[in-house]
């Protein structure tokens, strides 16, 4: 079976899935970036700023990393 597909739409289709695929990388990238922090460093931490709960009323901007 042979199928006829312009090179235009073969262009974008091949576009698309490689956006997919890099734009999934990148999450897993940046997962990957983020820091460990032991338990003492974790206790630090929530001294300094206290718990998440202490800024749930709080309105926050989410940003696209």
């Amino acid at each position: 079976m042979e199928v006829a597909i312009s090179e235009e739409k073969l262009f974008n289709i091949v576009k698309r899935a490689v956006n997919e695929v890099i734009t999934v990388e990148m999450v897993k990238l940046r997962l990957q970036l983020i820091p460990y922090v032991d338990d003492a460093e974790m206790k630090e931490i929530e001294e300094i700023f206290g718990s998440p709960e202490k800024y749930k009323d709080e309105e926050f901007e989410e940003l696209e990393l």
